[in-house]
This record gives C-alpha cells, sequence and structure tokens, in this order.
C-alpha cells in the first residue's frame, strides 16, 4: 500500500477544515503553516477539494475555506477521491521478461491483494473526518476497535466457508 503526499497533505488538509468551529474559516496560506507546506501546495489541495464539491471558499479579507458539509459525513475514501490520485490495486500483473504475467491464469497470490485492496477501500469508506479530529491516543483506540469489529465481516466475505471434512469408510 502506498500513500502519496498529495493524499497524505489533502487529508491533513482536511482535518484543518474539519477541526473548525461551526461558521470558521481557514485561508490557505493559515492551512499551510499549520502543515508546515507551501501555500501554493495548500491552494492546489483545496482548489481539487473545491472541484469536487469537498469544501467550500469565502472570498475577501476575511475569507477562507470550510468543509461543504459535516465532518461526520465526510469519508476519507471521498477526500482521497477528490485528489485524483489513481489507484491501482495491488496486483500489477508483473510480466518481467514475458509477454504478460505467467501467473496471469492461475494465480495464489491475486486473492490476498484482492482481500488487501478490498480491506482498504473498506476502511477508507467508513472512517469519515470526525473519526480523526482527536488525539493519535482516541484515533488508535478507534481503529483498534473498528479492526476487531470488520474482522469478522472480512472473513465471512472474502473467504470461502469451511467445508465439512469426508470420513473415509
Amino acid at each position: 500500500m502506498h500513500i502519496s503526499a498529495v493524499e497524505e497533505y489533502g487529508l491533513r488538509c482536511a482535518l484543518q477544515l474539519a477541526s473548525l468551529s461551526p461558521g470558521g474559516l481557514l485561508a490557505a496560506s493559515q492551512i499551510a503553516e499549520r502543515e508546515g507546506i507551501s501555500v501554493q501546495y495548500a491552494s492546489k489541495i483545496m482548489h481539487l477539494f473545491r472541484k469536487a464539491g469537498l469544501v467550500e471558499a469565502a472570498r475577501g479579507m476575511q475569507g477562507g475555506f470550510r468543509l461543504a458539509r459535516p465532518a461526520i459525513e465526510v469519508s476519507l475514501k471521498t477526500v482521497f477521491s477528490a485528489l485524483k490520485e489513481e489507484k491501482k490495486g495491488f496486483c500489477n500483473q508483473y510480466k518481467g521478461l514475458q509477454e504478460e504475467c505467467v501467473h496471469l491464469k492461475d494465480c495464489s497470490v491475486r486473492p490476498v491483494w484482492h482481500v488487501l485492496s478490498s480491506y482498504f477501500d473498506s476502511v477508507l469508506e467508513q472512517l469519515n473526518l470526525n473519526d480523526l479530529v482527536r488525539s493519535e491516543v482516541e484515533t488508535q483506540a478507534r481503529m483498534e476497535s473498528f479492526a476487531r469489529q470488520g474482522a469478522d465481516q472480512l472473513r465471512a466475505r472474502f473467504l470461502p466457508p469451511p467445508q465439512p471434512s469426508r470420513s473415509l469408510e
């Protein structure tokens, strides 16, 4: 799994907006200063968010950005989608020196990548910005609870039910 710099900083910028009090605004320069990035980079991220309808902008001396809807309604998947980073998944069907991947027809690793990719997407869909506007300790506890709850659902979704063993008579 790889999270790009624009995804990491984009999520951090979204969290800056999620932590605002109702009606609050942050200018791109304020976001940049808080996150240790250039104003141009923060502006680029805000532009992508605005195009995706994730943020609203207010112009003028007291202007800035705010989330277009409550943080609890903004999934992490929505944030990443707004940044337009194309996810290729885990299996890139590496062909080596051949014309195509030698495991294209039968690959025992592909189901593993499929489960991991689906789990990653599921986590991004189920977590929202409000889940992350907390301390690291609180977020860690939330993630541990989330992981425990999701493990059984994933097993049921992706692993075939156990087959009854046949007795040899």
